[in-house]
């Protein structure tokens, strides 16, 4: 690169109509229906053979008869084994085609409950891993398997000058962001990597990496090498999950490379509550099983946190693009830890911002008898979890009535009141027992 001027570029490459797109999502659905009553049709079939020749095969005496139709009777099972499995992985399809955070998560709707999530409209999943571990050729592989247009493709882009942070549609609800080789960059680029899992850097805006200049440039000017302006996103921007992507095939994760450049990552995952999804690719290469155990245990002491995952798949390609029943299941079963990781950590987060609320409102809210009962029942509420916010505006209007407006006139007037108001009993002693301290 030389004295170059290097950037990151934003790159949202969902460039397909919106009409256009729900007509494929449509069309999607409907061949995935179809797929299905095929499917299900033809197990059906196979079970009510299996009952005829059982029943046949008691009545038949002659013994090679009997053998050939025992192994008629494996050969079905096989069969049937093999569409309960495309069955599942078609279950999975559904459920994925079909996400939504809001109305649909993997993690029970009930973990949510009194969080604030109404603004995680999109979950945003950010691959990482060097160049050419095939980032790009997994989305591809991804969107072909979940019924999307194939907008991905495994030589990716961008040039040597020029590091592109591209964002592809995967379905109405999730997006992955696709990376470029940080593993092989410098400690400063680690940081641009950092700024990206935290929404620092955002769509529509450009890097100018000073730090890559001539030294004596950088040093003349004497401005801090990174121009961005670090800030806080708020988490409906930030990466949600993560997913490492590594070659089953690559001497440097053999060699322990990629360890140090991913130590400040790593660091920021067990600060932040990240459970990284682990892929390696190349399954291919991977010739036997105890190859493959042994690369599933390298790439998860470079890039797995505590509760990460680790899955293989061989990606589809120019060169191996067949239709595969494994790689597809594969790719879904990738997605679906990753779905799961990022919702976890927006709980996480979630209940973290609630527990700062509830810290801030106990510490800014004075508790003597002048303060007013409106902030009163407000700071119960957070601290009690009360949810029948109907019931406190009706004690609110009756208390205004009565001209009670602050809490110590409350506390005098709470045994001519109480029998009033309308609330439950767990609620009224909550109300004495705030009344005391006072």
């Amino acid at each position: 690169m030389g004295s170059e001027e290097s950037k990151i570029e934003y790159s949202g490459t969902d460039s397909v109509d919106p009409k256009v797109r729900e007509q494929g999502r449509l069309r999607a659905q409907e061949e995935h229906e179809r797929k299905m009553k095929m499917l299900q049709d033809e197990l059906e079939r196979l079970r009510l053979q299996a009952l005829r020749d059982a029943e046949e095969i008691t009545r038949i005496e002659d013994e090679e008869q009997r053998e050939n139709l025992d192994v008629q009777r494996r050969e079905a099972e096989r069969l049937a084994r093999e569409l309960k499995e495309e069955e599942k992985m078609l279950k999975l399809k559904e459920t994925l085609m079909n996400y939504d955070f809001q109305c649909r998560p993997l993690i029970r709707k009930e973990a949510f409950l009194d969080l604030q999530v109404d603004d995680i409209e999109l979950i945003r999943i950010a691959l990482i891993g060097p160049a050419g571990s095939g980032k790009t050729s997994f989305i591809g592989t991804l969107q072909r398997a979940i019924g999307e247009t194939q907008s991905a493709f495994e030589h990716g882009l961008g040039g040597e000058g020029t590091i592109l942070l591209h964002e592809y549609y995967v379905q109405k609800y999730i997006r992955m962001l696709d990376t470029r080789g940080f593993f092989a960059r410098d400690e400063k680029l680690m940081d641009e990597c950092l700024d990206i899992l935290t929404g620092r850097i955002r769509p529509g805006e450009e890097i100018e990496r000073e730090h890559e200049k001539s030294e004596n440039r950088s040093s003349d000017g004497g401005q801090d090498p990174m121009k961005t302006t670090k800030k806080t996103s708020p988490l409906s921007k930030c990466v949600h999950a993560v997913i490492f992507v590594v070659k089953g095939n690559d001497r440097r994760l053999e060699k322990g490379i990629y360890t140090e450049p991913l130590r400040k990552i790593r660091a920021h995952f067990q600060r932040n509550g990240h459970a990284p999804v682990t892929v390696i690719t190349c399954l291919d290469k991977l010739k036997t099983e105890e190859d493959q155990r042994h690369a599933c245990y390298l790439a998860a002491g470079v890039t797995g946190g505590p509760g990460g995952s680790t899955h293989l798949i061989s990606n589809y390609t120019k060169e191996n693009n067949c239709r595969s029943l494994a790689v597809e299941r594969s790719a879904l079963d990738i997605l679906e830890s990753a779905l799961i990781s990022a919702e976890s950590f927006i709980r996480v987060h979630k209940q973290k911002e609630k527990n700062q609320i509830e810290r801030e409102i106990m510490a800014s809210e004075p508790k003597s008898g002048v303060d007013s009962v409106e902030r009163f029942f407000a700071r119960l509420m957070q601290q009690h979890h009360w949810t029948e916010q109907g019931k406190v505006n009706s004690v609110l209007d009756h208390l205004r009535r009565q001209e009670i407006n602050t809490v110590m006139v409350l506390k005098e007037m709470w045994e001519e009141v109480k029998s009033d108001l309308p609330l439950s009993m767990g609620m009224k002693k909550i109300l004495e027992q705030e009344m005391v301290r006072i």
